[in-house]
């Protein structure tokens, strides 16, 4: 999906986000703010949304001198994820359908996304996963899914958000773990899962877990590793968490692609062709 011009006004709020985060100091946060600005105007917009906040992050990283200024954030929410999760998978093995409760509360955990949501709390997430129990998923692929995992030899998972990778955990945990791999970034992008959240809330004790090479909170694959290009080739179904991974990936018909996430933005819903708020569950061919 390439950017649109709707997307310019949310990629300067993150900037400014961001920003704000990492600093209370008026000065330099109109300095930063004035220097992405400048970069925005000469976007090429061939590329995808992601990538283009990969560009801007890693501006305002170097002006500010931080390696990764949702850090906080993150660990705040793998631990206030990781406390409910046990109620969570109570949820999953109480249900009749055990693989879609599970799949509507991986789901869920995709609000938790700090490029969107720069005031979400514990308590906008557990409202998120009561309502993802009854919500119609659009789209709803759940039933190709199941057959596809059972004849599926290899499958990559590409994980979005931390605290949202401890519901993808209870996701996996419902499925063949032996065909699993789960993939997080290198390196810090928003509040986008690395190998330190994957070990913090153990991930990497339930499945073999990979970064992809690239600080793009998304799967762009003109920026991803060597080492992750040949899983992904090698793999025979990919699962794609949240809205980064459908962004950069929705254009990909080679592979077989089932996108999970939470449209929480007007521009992705219009490309979907969902209304923001839907869950969604969407095969890509």
């Amino acid at each position: 999906m390439k950017i649109y011009y709707d997307c310019l006004p949310c990629l300067l709020r993150q900037a400014i986000d961001t920003v704000k985060l990492v600093t209370n100091n008026k000065s330099v946060q109109e300095k930063v703010i004035k220097e992405i600005m400048n970069d925005m105007a000469s976007f090429n917009f061939n590329e995808t949304p992601p990538f283009m906040a990969s560009l801007i992050q890693s501006k305002i990283k170097k002006m500010l001198n931080i390696d990764d200024p949702y850090k906080e954030i993150k660990d705040k929410f793998n631990h206030s994820a990781l406390k409910l999760s046990a109620d969570s998978r109570k949820l999953i093995d109480n249900s009749s359908d055990k693989l879609e409760t599970a799949i509507r509360i991986s789901i869920a955990g995709n609000i938790i996304d700090f490029g969107v949501y720069s005031d979400l709390t514990e308590e906008d997430v557990k409202k998120t996963i009561n309502d993802c129990l009854n919500r119609k998923i659009i789209f709803n692929k759940v039933e190709e899914l199941k057959e596809r995992i059972d004849r599926a030899e290899k499958i990559l998972f590409l994980g979005d958000n931390a605290g949202e990778i401890v519901f993808d955990k209870l996701l996996i945990e419902n499925l063949p773990i032996e065909k699993i791999t789960y993939v997080v970034k290198k390196e810090p992008a928003l509040n986008d899962s690395t190998m330190f959240d994957a070990a913090q809330i153990g991930m990497n004790k339930l499945v073999k877990v990979i970064d992809n090479g690239s600080n793009v909170p998304g799967t762009d694959l003109k920026q991803c590793s060597a080492e992750f290009l040949i899983e992904y080739e090698k793999s025979d179904l990919i699962i794609s968490k949240g809205q980064g991974n459908y962004e950069t990936l929705s254009d990909d018909k080679n592979k077989e692609i089932f996108f999970l996430l939470k449209a929480k933005c007007p521009v992705i819903a219009d490309n979907l062709g969902c209304k923001v708020g839907d869950i969604v569950l969407k095969r890509n061919r």
